[in-house]
């Protein structure tokens, strides 16, 4: 017979129970959510590495999978998956310091509720219904359930009474709204809290963030606010009293955006958090934190360019706004910090992570330009880094060496640089740059790049890195000399004989820096790499196309292309080699007759720079037969 159960246990059952319940179901679905997002953040799988491996044979010992060198970029930004954030402990009592404010109504500054509109709530995924716990399995339930239920639930009639009362500037509002919005960010954590309110309902939930959020700036500025010159907001009047409720509010917006999973509500938290990152300097700590969460999400290839490219900005305005009790800005921890995610998350390529990766380039050179003296510091230090990492794998020149360098992470490594300096060396600006002294350190590293394994299994490797010192000529003007690097593909071994065609699938260079052998010996193949050095090759000269000294630069070209020419007697290539010839003499003839008028010298190099200036490039014979050859490939 069993035990008669105790008058305590059976009025848990009755009275609390069900609450217990309720509320270990609502954290459960919390960590399951936690955790779907990490996996999501997981790295993507290739959905090309089975049809690879197919065909792939035994290879040797340099064949092998290439690894990865995060040590040698080992940074403290990166933000592992279950790693806690280093923000101090925060209590409902540093909030009482509200109560001493009053509103203060301000006619030039009102807050509406527009924009407000409720969130379509996050997808659940189906859960089995959970069996009823027994009230007399543990002592720390009835704990939890003891305490959990001193807190105050949150109704839709409350949260509208508080909204009214903040949109008018009330500070008392305020407060209880920060003590719900911090029971929603806190309640999942391990160590049990005493929260004055919780909230159990999706619609208060979503309502809760944004007003909390939105008031946030406006009432705030109406109690700290700067006179004279002074900037930082730790010498203003008022805010000794108010530095530990905006020490809360921060923490709190940090743990919550960095478990966020919707786009629309990071967005949202994002644009909200803008004005008040002014407060952020005068917290070194929540202020490292906060910029990790940024870059964090930033990288994040699980969430939407548009809610990317957003945190790029406020990682912008982050560096620029916010300043510390020496009245320095954050600009040198965002360079580091933006160069550093950017080597953790270039470890691997594929058709989910590139769209990123190509974000991620065209955005850093956006930071990068603010200040390019600073650009230059941190520059010089990591291109630096990257030919040290060169020169080791040139003097040893062994497998392992080779494998160091041929990574994926040390290619975008070079991408990445050549990114800031085509945005902070552009010509158009009319002023010279410090970052113009990285551009020879950085392009000898590409060069010796390309130099270092000259086989025709890293073919993509050296076409790769050609089409980024490419993009470098274009974008600042530099001259560097790429006709042999091109010439010399097409001299290559793969186009000697006529090798049969073969199902074989699309070989895609933007995801490979190593060619699988199965490749090499197919006409595919080879029509990928004449089609490839091809565009290459039209796309260096017309970079120069406007330039005076072009006749002197296309001469060696076209003698060149006529040597082939006659080597490819017979073959599918004759007739587009013949064509760009064509074209390069034709375009010979247009700039000798345009600079014969001019009586110059070489040595004025003002008056030579500003040859051709206000030609539109398409109307010349090289520019035109570039754009109809983009057209075509586009319509392929």
């Amino acid at each position: 017979m069993g035990s008669k159960e105790k008058k305590s246990t059976i009025k848990f059952q009755k009275t609390k129970l069900k609450g217990v319940v309720k509320r270990r179901k609502e954290a459960n679905k919390f960590k399951r959510q936690i955790i779907k997002r990490q996996l999501r953040r997981g790295a993507p799988t290739d959905p090309h590495k089975d049809e690879e491996e197919g065909l792939k044979k035994p290879e040797t010992a340099i064949e092998e999978t290439l690894p990865v060198n995060t040590e040698d970029y080992f940074c403290s930004f990166v933000i592992d998956a279950e790693e806690f954030l280093d923000l101090d402990e925060d209590e409902e009592e540093d909030l009482d310091a509200l109560d001493s404010f009053e509103a203060v109504v301000d006619s030039n500054q009102k807050i509406t509720a527009e924009g407000l509109e409720e969130d379509e709530e996050m997808e659940e995924s189906d859960e089995s219904a959970e069996e009823e716990e027994d009230a007399c399995e543990s002592g720390d339930e009835q704990e939890l359930g003891d305490s959990s239920d001193e807190s105050e639930v949150v109704t839709m009639v409350m949260l509208n009474e508080w909204a009214a009362a903040a949109l008018k500037m009330s500070p008392s509002a305020w407060k209880k709204m920060l003590m719900a919005f911090r029971s929603i960010v806190r309640s999942d954590e391990d160590t049990p809290k005493q929260f004055a309110y919780r909230v159990e309902s999706s619609k208060v939930y979503t309502k809760l963030i944004q007003y909390t959020l939105k008031v946030a700036y406006p009432i705030l500025s109406q109690h700290i606010y700067f006179l004279k010159k002074e900037k930082y907001p730790g010498k203003t009047k008022n805010w000794p009293k108010l530095e530990k409720v905006i020490q809360l509010f921060f923490n709190n917006c940090v743990r919550f955006l960095r478990e966020l999973s919707q786009d629309d509500i990071i967005q949202y938290v994002l644009e909200q958090l803008k004005p008040c990152t002014l407060y952020l300097g005068c917290f070194p700590k929540i202020s490292r934190e906060y910029l990790r969460v940024l870059l964090d999400r930033w990288s994040d290839v699980a969430l939407s360019a548009e809610t990317r490219s957003l945190c790029h900005k406020a990682i912008k305005h982050f560096a620029t706004t916010a300043i510390d009790a020496n009245r320095k800005n954050y600009m040198p921890n965002v360079l580091k910090g933006i160069y550093l995610v950017f080597a953790n998350r270039a470890t691997k390529i594929n058709q989910t992570s590139l769209p990123v990766i190509q974000q991620m380039l065209e955005e850093a050179g956006d930071i990068y330009t603010v200040d390019s003296q600073l650009s230059y510091e941190h520059a010089s230090v990591y291109v630096r880094q990257l030919a040290d990492h060169l020169k080791k794998a040139k003097k040893s020149q062994t497998v392992e060496s080779f494998k160091q360098i041929y990574t994926w992470q040390f290619i975008s490594c070079l991408d990445f640089w050549a990114s800031v300096v085509a945005a902070t060396c552009d010509p158009t600006a009319g002023e010279s740059s410090p970052m113009q002294a990285i551009v020879h350190p950085l392009v000898e590293v590409c060069l010796h790049t390309i130099r270092l394994n000259p086989t025709a299994q890293f073919l993509p490797l050296r076409i790769h890195l050609i089409r980024t010192l490419t993009g470098l000529i274009d974008s600042t003007g530099y001259y560097i000399p790429l006709a042999p690097y091109l010439f010399e593909i097409l001299s290559s071994d793969i186009f000697k004989g006529n090798p049969p065609q073969s199902d074989m699938p699309e070989f895609e260079w933007d995801l490979h820096l190593k060619t699988p052998k199965s490749y090499l010996q197919s006409k595919n193949y080879q029509d990928f790499v004449y089609n490839m050095m091809y565009d290459c090759l039209v796309d260096f000269y017309a970079c120069l196309g406007l330039s005076i000294a072009f006749p002197e630069l296309a001469i060696p070209a076209i003698d060149k292309l006529k040597e082939h020419l006659g080597k490819m007697k017979g073959t599918r290539f004759v007739k587009s080699i013949r064509a760009l010839i064509e074209k390069m003499e034709t375009h010979k003839n247009y700039i000798e007759q345009k600079r014969a008028p001019i009586e110059y010298t070489p040595n004025r190099l003002e008056e030579a720079n500003a040859f051709l200036r206000t030609t539109d490039f398409e109307t010349t014979p090289l520019g035109n037969f570039l754009k109809k050859r983009n057209q075509q490939k586009s319509n392929n």
